[in-house]
């Protein structure tokens, strides 16, 4: 269903519509009604993602401010969509300590919310996953994109790849108990207010995962103000999560979050995604630099 149709489902009363930039995986339109107040109506990629968006909003309420479900339609022909209430504030595009710092705390917050199992919200509810080995789970998540990424590298760039993600692995410790993981945390899904964290939005990736994949994009975000603000954020995280290897993480997961990002270029189109495709490759040779393992794409 188009916008339109969709605005004629909920009957909304809409005055003005703009499109939500910085969505990649869902339609998301800002919507003014006849009476001032402004929604979002939210047409996920999947009805998968209708799920853990739905299921995950209801689950982080009292943990972390999170939008109000005003009305939904279930998938069915459709992927399904959501009517949501608008938040305070807007994704920030310049920093302060103070505010690093709270978006370090937000983070944390959302880790104090756990579960009894490594799993994911669907329509039949909670479904925890068969075997309970969330490494297994996030290989699996990358296996899944090895079909698109052969495509396009060059075998020894990507053994070199495959060869410096097996080393950095053995420096991680044992994934954490399952907590509430967005899988997305980046300055795009955080909403603020001076320095104050006021949302935080999008959760049709997030699961009862580990801690260890939640740094690696709000770190590579606060790092283009500034490694004091990293420190800061990593101060506001501490808080409430003192012995998380926060630096052991990011070296492992950098590598392959751009790996997966690549993935996900090659997937949904190259033509229409290029540009973060080359982004992450760029990201990649720099991780392989690192190692003196360099032989282009």
């Amino acid at each position: 269903m188009t916008r339109d149709e969709w605005i004629e489902h909920f009957q909304l009363d809409v005055a003005a519509c703009a499109t939500v930039d910085e969505s990649y995986s869902s339609e998301v339109d800002r919507l003014v009604l006849a009476d001032g107040q402004v929604v979002f109506l939210k047409r996920p990629y999947t009805a998968e993602k209708w799920y853990r968006e739905r299921g995950w909003i209801h689950a982080l309420e009292g943990f972390v401010p999170v939008p109000h479900i005003l009305a939904e339609a279930a998938p069915g022909q459709t992927t399904g969509a959501f009517v949501l209430a608008a938040l305070p504030g807007q994704a920030p595009v310049t920093m302060t300590k103070k505010l690093a710092y709270e978006i370090g705390r937000t983070l944390a917050m959302l880790h104090t919310c756990t579960g009894e199992a490594y799993g994911e919200y669907t329509e039949d509810g909670f479904y925890a996953y068969p075997v309970q080995d969330w490494r297994r789970f996030r290989n699996e998540k990358l296996d899944g994109f090895m079909p698109f990424i052969t495509t396009e590298l060059d075998p020894v760039f990507l053994e070199n790849i495959q060869t410096e993600l097996v080393r950095r692995e053995q420096s991680l410790p044992e994934p954490s108990r399952p907590v509430a993981t967005h899988c997305d945390f980046r300055l795009a899904n955080l909403l603020t207010v001076g320095d104050q964290v006021t949302g935080v939005i999008d959760f049709e990736t997030t699961r009862y995962g580990a801690v260890e994949m939640d740094f690696t994009k709000i770190v590579r975000n606060l790092n283009t103000f500034g490694s004091i603000y990293v420190t800061a954020f990593q101060e506001g995280y501490a808080t409430l999560h003192p012995d998380v290897p926060i630096e052991t993480y990011l070296a492992y997961y950098r590598l392959w979050e751009a790996l997966t990002a690549v993935g996900w270029c090659i997937k949904r189109g190259l033509e229409e995604h290029r540009a973060f495709f080359e982004e992450n490759i760029m990201l990649i040779e720099q991780e392989l630099q690192m190692t003196s393992i360099s032989d282009g794409y």
